[in-house]
């Protein structure tokens, strides 16, 4: 006999009544050729881990070939959309995708990064949130100012009701639709003429506030006006690797990996290493190791584990050092690159010494 609870059939009935697919909404843009070895694995962990998802793909340089590729993979599940969203632009198309989608009726939407790789199903990071709670990620190490006083709202002028630890990373998202108007808020400051003249500056050369989309979601989030909204951050280490050069994965995050697991997200930020040619020489001995550190990154080991026939060259090992170094490690990404990594922390501890002491001199 079959028996369910009230629970299960309220879950079930309420959202089909209201016309909503039960499946989780994972959303994915991309508007770069180069880009679409990341999106093919992306795509293939989702399937591979997770079998009640439908995801959505805004690729305007979708061609025949990986339309044909996306649909072997799973047709049912994936559904590629080649129109440009109107007044996106490169990353900053954050807020016009997910506003499509919750205006076609789903209640929430989970954003993901075209340059990530899932490890197991994702369906746990998201389904215990309340619906009220937007979920960002946690910036990266690599030298962003923090916003403890919150002043990238400062300088966009708003009044300020908060601020957080760090910049707030836009990784990977959920969004629901109360958070419509904040996500239309943000659409309107990434398409402001000010901001897009940011953007057509080196990103070193633009105002902390510019920098990028999620300095912009961060200031939001810090004004009055949207304080109100709970805010969970998927932290480093323990829900996402943000592998971003030399501080990309520090000893205290490889730690909580080896007690915990590996984390769900892994985020390949930085140089691309699918972009990047064989072998790690340099004379440059810095961009030597981290070329090397390269070719060690989780994002990488864990690529090569779903046999993509286009990813099987750039996974593997490029240099005898990495070689090497992944064998030390057994293959096992929180060991892989122990020795860098423990040298990195190192430095950047000596590092933040000098600035400390260079500020409160003895």
């Amino acid at each position: 006999m079959l028996r369910f609870s009230i629970e299960e059939l309220i879950g079930v009935f309420i959202p089909m009544s209201l016309g909503y697919d039960q499946r989780l909404a994972v959303c994915v843009a991309e508007d770069r050729k180069s880009c679409e070895p990341a999106l093919c694995i992306l795509l293939t962990s989702l399937c591979l881990f997770d079998s009640d998802i439908a995801m959505t793909v805004f690729y305007s340089e979708a061609d025949r070939f990986f339309l044909d590729w996306a649909r072997n993979l799973d047709s049912e599940r994936i559904a590629v959309r080649v129109a440009p969203l109107p007044g996106a632009y490169g990353w900053n198309v954050k807020p016009h995708a997910l506003l499509q989608l919750l205006k076609e009726g789903h209640p929430a939407v989970v954003w993901i990064d075209s340059d990530i790789i899932t490890t197991k199903s994702i369906a746990a990071t998201f389904f215990s949130l309340n619906h009220n709670t937007l979920l960002v990620t946690e910036e990266a190490l690599w030298g962003a100012p923090d916003d403890t006083n919150a002043h990238r709202a400062r300088l966009w002028g708003f009044p300020i009701k908060r601020s957080f630890p760090f910049a707030l990373n836009t990784a990977v998202m959920r969004v629901t639709q109360e958070h419509i108007p904040l996500l239309e808020k943000w659409k309107r400051l990434l398409e402001d003429s000010d901001y897009k003249r940011a953007q057509a500056q080196p990103w070193n050369r633009r105002p902390l506030h510019m920098i990028g989309d999620q300095d912009v979601l961060t200031a939001l989030l810090c004004s009055d006006e949207f304080s109100d909204i709970p805010v969970t951050i998927l932290r480093r280490g323990s829900g996402i690797i943000q592998y971003f050069g030399l501080y990309g994965y520090t000893l205290a995050e490889r730690a909580i990996c080896l007690v915990h697991g590996m984390p769900v997200f892994i985020h390949s930020q930085g140089v691309k290493p699918w972009l990047v040619g064989g072998g790690t020489r340099s004379t440059n001995l810095r961009r030597w190791i981290e070329a090397v550190y390269l070719d060690l990154s989780p994002y990488t080991l864990a690529a090569s584990g779903l046999a993509l026939a286009d990813a099987t060259s750039w996974t593997r090992s490029r240099s005898a050092v990495g070689a090497l170094l992944r064998k030390l490690g057994l293959g096992y990404a929180p060991l892989v690159g122990l020795p860098i990594a423990a040298a990195s922390d190192l430095a950047r501890l000596v590092k933040k010494s000098i600035r400390y002491l260079g500020i409160h001199p003895r």
